[in-house]
């Protein structure tokens, strides 16, 4: 029979949280939490947070003891931390009670590899069977897990973690505070190819990849090194799993790109823009400030206005509403 284990509880008392996190309170500051939950959860011992008025009877009801919510909108019964965020603030708190990922996350595993012209930073850890190319920076405090392929010249900067099986091409660049998710690529060779004679010759692809500050890739996503000068993801952006970013791709800073979503070559993408799920672009288009384009649209010219839109081929999502209501308009 297999040993079963159980996940370590770390218990916090609720006026410690405040103190944290620059709080008000308004019960007791002994109560003592266990973790964080959702509402729908209703965990005992737990925190969670409601951020519309709606939801305020259902949190009275639940065996949640606490709450983070708006001030001035306390959850009867419940004890309370005011934030004009709640989401936020929950966002936050959520990751002191985070579980360890590995037992243990110091020094550099007996079994990685790493070139001896390549420097690490301090306070770094470097996982199992992890290799390291030559002429690599890794700055302080990151996290590099099993598995994980950095070739040569790759720059990466303070507290980045890296989760295994991701691997990083030559001449990657990464920011401070990067976060890759298991199995990404970075840098791989983009899809060129010149016809010869009937043949496809392949284009060597010379460029790099740079991620800014603050950028997290999901699970399995793929960036494209560019032909010849680099592809650059902004600060601050963030993309789900299994996106493709083709070569010479540029966005702004903050955008979201969300799964699924196919960015063709050489396209730039403005700040601030969120891709929804499956959407599509044709090459060497251009996307302006504070665009949204919602699931499955298809862009295939530049948007030079913000807003939302929607469709194939891409509409303002008003407009798109309504040619669908008419088109449909009479069916049962």
């Amino acid at each position: 029979m297999s040993q079963q284990f159980s996940t370590p509880i770390l218990s916090l008392p609720l006026g410690r949280l405040a103190r944290e996190f620059e709080l008000d309170l308004d019960s007791d500051p002994a109560l003592e939490i266990e973790g964080v939950c959702g509402l729908s959860d209703d965990l005992p011992a737990r925190l969670s947070f409601v951020a519309q008025d709606k939801y305020l009877d259902l949190a009275a009801a639940s065996r949640i003891p606490a709450f983070v919510t708006r001030p001035g909108k306390p959850v009867p019964g419940k004890a309370n931390l005011f934030h004009a965020e709640p989401e936020y603030m929950m966002a936050r708190i959520a990751a002191r009670f985070a579980p360890s990922q590995l037992g243990d996350t110091r020094g550099v595993h007996p079994s990685a590899i790493v070139g001896i012209s390549s420097a690490l930073g301090d306070d770094s850890y470097i996982g199992p069977h992890v290799v390291i190319g030559q002429h690599v920076r890794i700055g302080p405090r990151c996290k590099i897990f099993p598995n994980v392929v950095i070739m040569d010249r790759v720059e990466i900067g303070a507290d980045c973690i890296i989760y295994p099986n991701c691997t990083l091409r030559e001449d990657t660049v990464l920011g401070e505070r990067v976060i890759l998710q298991p199995g990404v690529s970075i840098g791989g060779d983009g899809f060129g190819f010149v016809q010869h004679e009937g043949r496809h010759f392949k284009i060597p692809q010379l460029g790099r990849v740079v991620l800014e500050d603050d950028v997290e890739v999901g699970a399995n996503s793929t960036i494209d090194r560019a032909r010849f000068s680099e592809t650059r993801i902004g600060r601050g952006t963030k993309i789900d799993n299994l996106v493709m970013l083709a070569h010479n791709v540029v966005t702004g800073e903050n955008c979201v790109i969300v799964s699924q979503v196919g960015v063709s070559g050489s396209t730039r993408l403005g700040n601030r823009v969120t891709l929804a799920g499956q959407v599509g672009t044709v090459g060497h288009v251009t996307v302006a400030d504070d665009v949204t384009v919602l699931g499955k649209g298809g862009i295939t010219k530049d948007i030079r206005e913000p807003g939302v839109y929607a469709g194939m081929p891409l509409k303002p999502a008003r407009l798109w509403r309504k040619a669908m209501a008419r088109l449909y308009q009479g069916l049962s």
